[in-house]
């Protein structure tokens, strides 16, 4: 079988779907990453060790964003998608968020782009598609030349949200008979291939979900394929103290490196992260560069900032972790069974995973207008010394730990590949 992967070329997205792509290989399986070449990105598709090959013209993500620092578009502005307060989901706030992020999916797919793909695709002859939910070209791809598509989630399932929002919001105005921005386009790209539109091009034949269940959404249209998480980190030796017994709690902080790499500004301040974490009887593992500690004038001396460490191996030893929500950091923590107190970002689904898992009970979130040392201080504090956010957090690993993992999903993978 011949599997083409297909996904946004950033580290994070690219290591969120390398898992499935190890297991399909170990099974014999041909696979290989099939998409645009980010130019910062080339060694992140290298360290999967899974072949990979560019089509279209690059793109450097990165700079695109740099462009973009103003106006109101789907990564600033009034409407964005990470938004998770039931009383903006205005009819405003839904057109905007759908219609914006239907652009975006339509940047990620230029003619040119899939005129190149479907050419190699009908050369190759792929078996099966699987996609990320930033990469529509993927299932067009995948219809044009006839063969099955799953989507795999690296992050709570914002796409299904936005679209289900936008169709409860249609059902309730019956007299407006505009177009639906994604099927209008989603038809004419595919049909300029000879083939026809249906739901499926939305959110895959199924979708592979390797996030706790209790981050999905009710009420959305998916076919979820619940798998273990698969941590994955850049390939490097393990320095010989992230293994040590720590003398003291060990704390881990770190602001995820997608945005570090793509932006090169932080929505918090670190500064009040790190004055919050002073002072306490823990040891701190800042996963914070230069740059990153740039604003910061002395480093607490419980600090330990290093460039890069391997987050699972760190957290086998950690008693909680400080994050800004991003879908990566929150499997690994979970996988270790580790509160979490996030101070969630605006990228995506940071909040909304945020607020799910308070609820769950195995972690905080301190809001981004709300960052002082006193409020991740506090947070902070109750995650150590309160035993229900550890022993809740150990039960969210074990049940974790009981999904199938994405080996034993391989012979349904095979069964769908044989659907055509």
């Amino acid at each position: 079988m011949r599997v083409m992967l297909m996904v946004f070329p950033t580290r994070t997205h690219v290591y969120s779907m390398a898992p499935v792509g190890w297991a399909l290989a170990a099974a014999g399986h041909e696979v290989r990453f099939v998409g645009q070449r980010n130019p910062r990105e080339v060694a992140s598709f290298a360290e999967t060790g899974l072949d990979a090959m560019w089509f279209g013209g690059d793109l450097d993500i990165a700079r695109h964003r740099r462009l973009q620092v103003d106006g109101d578009n789907a990564m600033q502005g009034g409407f964005r998608i990470s938004e998770s307060r039931p009383e903006r989901y205005t009819e405003e706030y839904v057109r905007n968020v759908y219609e914006h992020w239907v652009d975006v999916f339509r940047w990620t797919t230029p003619d040119p782009l899939l005129d190149e793909l479907v050419r190699f695709a009908r050369h190759w002859r792929p078996d099966l598609v699987v996609w990320d939910p930033m990469i529509y070209a993927a299932p067009i791809v995948a219809r044009a030349v006839g063969v099955p598509h799953l989507r795999m989630m690296y992050a709570a399932d914002q796409t299904a949200r936005i679209a289900a929002q936008y169709r409860d919001l249609r059902a309730s105005r019956p007299d407006d008979r505009s177009p639906d921005p994604f099927v209008e386009w989603m038809t004419a790209a595919v049909g300029r291939f000879g083939a026809d539109y249906d739901e499926s091009l939305r959110h895959g034949v199924k979708t592979i979900d390797c996030h706790p269940s209790y981050l999905r959404y009710d009420g959305v249209d998916v076919d979820y394929v619940p798998a273990r998480f698969v941590p994955q980190n850049k390939p490097m030796a393990i320095p010989r103290w992230v293994l040590d017994e720590p003398a003291r709690p060990r704390v881990m902080l770190t602001l995820g490196v997608s945005n570090r790499q793509v932006i090169g500004i932080e929505e918090t301040s670190v500064a009040d992260l790190l004055n919050g974490l002073a002072g306490l009887d823990v040891e701190v593992v800042a996963n914070l560069d230069a740059n990153q500690l740039a604003s910061v004038g002395t480093v607490p001396d419980n600090v330990r900032a290093v460039d890069f460490v391997p987050m699972n191996e760190l957290l086998a030893g950690c008693s909680a972790i400080v994050h800004q929500g991003g879908g990566a950091t929150i499997g690994n923590a979970v996988v270790n069974g580790v509160p979490q107190l996030v101070i969630p970002g605006t990228t995506w689904s940071e909040r909304v995973s945020a607020v799910a898992q308070v609820k769950r009970g195995n972690g905080l979130l301190v809001d981004l207008e709300d960052v002082t040392p006193d409020s991740v201080r506090a947070g902070l504090q109750r995650l150590l010394e309160e035993p229900s956010f550890r022993a809740c957090a150990a039960e969210v690993r074990d049940e974790v730990l009981a999904t199938p993992t994405l080996d034993d999903l391989v012979p349904e993978l095979e069964r769908i590949a044989r659907w055509r």
